[in-house]
């Protein structure tokens, strides 16, 4: 009995210290979550609105925060890193390439006080900062050039990367810049821009084929668009609420659907691999020297073309000076050829400047004005008209011009209508040749009920009820003649006709882009019970969780009104979330370490006034992303050393409290532009295409994606320049992406990504010393080298300096050197010492 007690006794003793380990451990993961037991939810940190703090005078904000915590905690800011780091962290940072030569000596000479805020300013100012930054926004975007899931097949949608770029190097207002992607189809003057830029919740994967579930991938497309806007702008993981409330977070199932209502009106079309969502016809810009020549030419033409006017011929009319209504029906009703006159002076996106049409009470005749009546095919600002030779149906063609006329200044401007035979469009005298004809020129015109209106249209109304030009609209004048200079502008304007033909020979033809668009009534929204979308439960309107703003419009809103409330200046989130993903980009890690997730579960932030002064001054410096990099960069936290000292490392392993600067791998992205840069081989072009750089012989016919079932595509390597471009060009496929990029963790964006994966594998040395393209890097920066100087020494040195913005140490001139010695300093031992520069840790690291 006495043994059996001590065997029990030792099993209690041994069970008992486990338990409390396990309790202990249990706590410690809880405990960031234990302090909000006894709050509200609503009383959750990144559920109040941001406080700016007031700060002494004569610090960087950041440095204030950051070195207040640090001395909290016993430590010490590190010393300013060395020059040739800080310019070269900031290059990749800013530029996403590394500085060259003579940027590292022209920094490093430069004595003055406002040598680095220069440099600042420079780096900002390069087109490439749009590139670099357009990087991390692109992983949110889940931007790609394919349509994802097994037919993974091409779609255009290169076109909205451009625009981003564009938008962050023209520093777009981060408010407008919001606005403009997920609901710039909806401004009511917005244009051609702010179509493309709703491609960010295009961007979605698109499922195609023989696939009978069409109405479940529109569903899964509408998860996605709420997934990547609660991670994008609100940091929140609003997926977790789709087949039940959020487990951790103030966010019901019915209010997860009242959001889904507000994305659920997007038209989806089409069938089998033709199903797609809303497109657009886009031309894109030809760069030719030929191109440019011609518009030069033709804007000298323009400054000295004679001042048009409409001519005193025979077949006028009539003429009004400004806005009427004829009485009579009858009167003012051409059937065959007809020309239209007007001087004009507004900036009105859409009005009408003469009218006998009105379709919706099925009495087409003529129309001719701005803004295509905000109809479909329409160009707000620009001239436009549509003839049909039947009221009922349509059966005509419409006309678009390329000339936007809502500039404020005074224009003439004219319709010229040949029946049969064509229709033109004339700004100042000049025939615009690059307006859009649609459909089959009638041979007749109709004659219509309504009578001739001059400055107002008509919609279902037997008067002028809509179009009203406002303005100066003046000498309209009606001609039964196809006009052939209806300006009066001679030889001027018929040379700058010419060239404009040539011009459009020139242009590439319109390709289909994706954007957003609006079914004209909203579909019902239904909460799905379990987030099966076939069991529908109860009926929702639009509305935003309550713990958040309540939603300006109420029922009635909108993607633009659900936009506009995610900027208004008192939101919680925006701002804090957008804050945090830019520090995450300097820092390596955002002041909140979890992105995406602002919700109970998430991080808190390390520095939480720091957070709330920087989401503050975000908004008062009206969304300035510029300014806000220009605050981060210029603090001497950004310029910190990045070597860890023994006490940071045991009290700070993560460096969350800023005292040094964090080291990290440089993304996929840069380490191959890097390599192409050193080199020599890198084209700095930006925007266009993707591109199709070297990648393995057959990998696409391997692994199947050249079937018809699948991408019926094929890998064709770019020639010339292309093949040489920045990597976030390369065609991205997200079935299959390119193998050296796949290899350091660049996301195939198939869902929003709000950071990086990053790991450490020997593949990604066998890609940096073997890939082919990384191989010939070597081989062009060793004739770079070689060409440079005559002695190794020089070579040497200038081998460093290209590749690592500084000089070799002693040791390191010892060893290479030494191998260069042998009996053979060929052109092979070159590439051998450009391949160990290009595979340095230190080349492949941001310092």
């Amino acid at each position: 009995m006495q043994g059996k007690s001590k065997t029990t006794g030792s099993i209690h003793s041994s069970v008992a210290p486990f338990s409390l380990r396990l309790a202990a451990l249990l706590l410690l993961a809880f405990l960031p979550h234990l302090q909000s037991i006894g709050e509200t939810e609503a009383d959750h940190w990144a559920f109040l609105p941001p406080r700016k703090s007031s700060l002494p005078g004569g610090i960087n904000p950041i440095d204030h925060f950051a070195h207040k915590r640090l001395r909290q905690e016993g430590l010490s800011p590190s010393p300013r890193a060395p020059l040739h780091t800080l310019i070269r962290r900031l290059s990749f940072d800013l530029r996403g390439i590394p500085p060259d030569p003579a940027e590292v000596d022209r920094f490093r000479s430069d004595t003055s006080p406002e040598a680095w805020s220069q440099l600042v300013e420079r780096f900002l100012a390069s087109p490439h900062f749009g590139e670099r930054l357009a990087q991390n926004w692109l992983d949110l975007a889940r931007y790609a050039d394919t349509s994802g899931y097994a037919a993974d097949r091409t779609r255009n949608m290169w076109v909205y990367r451009d625009w981003v770029i564009n938008a962050i190097n023209t520093n777009k207002p981060f408010d407008q810049f919001t606005i403009d992607q997920i609901a710039g189809d909806l401004l009511p003057d917005g244009g051609l821009a702010e179509k493309v830029a709703t491609g960010f919740h295009r961007n979605a994967m698109q499922a195609k084929g023989n696939n009978p579930r069409k109405e479940e991938f529109r569903i899964k497309t509408v998860v996605d668009r709420l997934k990547t806007t609660g991670r994008t702008w609100l940091g929140l993981t609003l997926e977790c609420a789709e087949c039940h409330d959020h487990k951790h977070d103030p966010i019901s199932q019915k209010e997860y659907y009242q959001l889904f209502a507000i994305f659920n009106n997007v038209p989806h079309l089409g069938k089998g691999y033709d199903t797609h969502g809303p497109k657009m016809d886009f031309v894109p810009q030809d760069n030719s020297a030929r191109t440019t020549t011609l518009e030069a030419r033709i804007a000298t033409l323009r400054k000295t073309v004679p001042r048009a006017s409409s001519p005193a011929d025979a077949a006028l009319l009539g003429t009004w000076e400004n806005g009427h209504v004829e009485k009579d029906p009858a009167k003012f009703a051409p059937t065959d050829d007809l020309s239209i006159t007007a001087v004009l002076r507004t900036r009105e996106k859409v009005a009408d400047i003469a009218s006998k049409y009105d379709w919706k009470s099925k009495t087409r005749s003529f129309v001719f004005g701005i803004g295509g009546e905000a109809n479909k095919n329409s160009r707000p600002g620009h001239l436009f008209a549509w003839i049909s030779s039947t009221n009922e149906p349509w059966n005509g063609a419409e006309i678009h011009s390329s000339i936007p006329v809502n500039d404020g200044m005074e224009h003439h401007v004219a319709l010229v209508f040949q029946a049969g035979k064509s229709m033109k469009l004339f700004v100042d005298g000049v025939e615009d040749k690059a307006a859009r004809v649609i459909g089959k020129i009638p041979g007749r015109i109709s004659v219509s009920a309504r009578p001739l209106a001059i400055g107002a249209g008509y919609t279902n109304s037997e008067t002028p009820n809509a179009f009203h030009f406002q303005g100066e609209l003046r000498e309209v004048r009606l001609y039964t003649k196809a006009l052939p200079d209806p300006g009066q502008v001679g030889k001027t304007g018929a040379e700058i006709q010419k060239l404009q033909s040539e011009l459009i020979s020139l242009r590439q033809k319109p390709i289909k882009i994706h954007v957003m668009d609006e079914l004209p009534s909203p579909r019902e929204t239904h909460v799905h019970v379990r987030g099966n979308f076939k069991d529908r439960g109860e009926r929702v309107y639009p509305a935003v969780p309550t713990v958040l703003p309540a939603l300006p419009e109420g029922q009635k809103a909108n993607r633009l009104d659900f936009a506009k409330w995610l900027v208004q200046p008192d939101h919680p989130l925006t701002s804090r979330v957008a804050v945090n993903y830019l520090w995450q980009h300097f820092f390596g890690s955002g002041l909140v370490a979890t992105p995406a997730d602002f919700g109970a579960m998430g991080e808190p932030p390390s520095h939480p006034g720091l957070l709330d002064w920087l989401a503050v001054e975000f908004v008062e410096s009206g969304w300035s992303r510029k300014d806000l990099v220009r605050l981060i960069v210029n603090s001497e936290t950004y310029q910190q050393s990045s070597i860890q000292t023994p006490k940071q490392q045991e009290a700070d392993p993560a460096n969350r409290l800023l005292a040094r600067t964090s080291r990290s791998r440089h993304p996929a992205e840069q380490i191959r532009d890097n390599a192409l840069a050193v080199s020599g081989l890198l084209v700095h072009r930006v925007g266009g295409p993707p591109v199709f750089p070297t990648q393995p012989e057959g990998l696409y016919e391997e692994t199947g994606q050249n079937e018809p079932a699948n991408s019926n595509f094929t890998w064709k390597e770019s020639t010339g320049d292309d093949r040489n471009r920045k990597s976030m060009y390369t065609y991205w496929k997200r079935m299959l992406l390119h193998p050296s990029l796949a290899s350091f963790d660049a996301p195939s964006r198939q869902v929003c990504v709000a950071n990086r994966s990053v790991t450490n594998t020997p593949r990604q040395a066998l890609v940096t010393l073997n890939d082919p393209v990384f191989h010939e890097c070597a081989q062009f920066f060793a004739e770079r080298i070689a060409a440079s100087h005559p002695s190794s020494h020089q070579r040497l040195e200038y081998a460093f300096r290209a590749c690592l913005s500084r000089s070799p140490d002693a040791e390191e001139r010892r060893m290479f050197l030494t191998f260069l010695a042998g009996e053979d300093e060929g052109a092979e031992k070159w590439i051998s010492v450009a391949a160990i520069l290009l595979n340095l840790d230190e080349t492949l690291t941001r310092e």
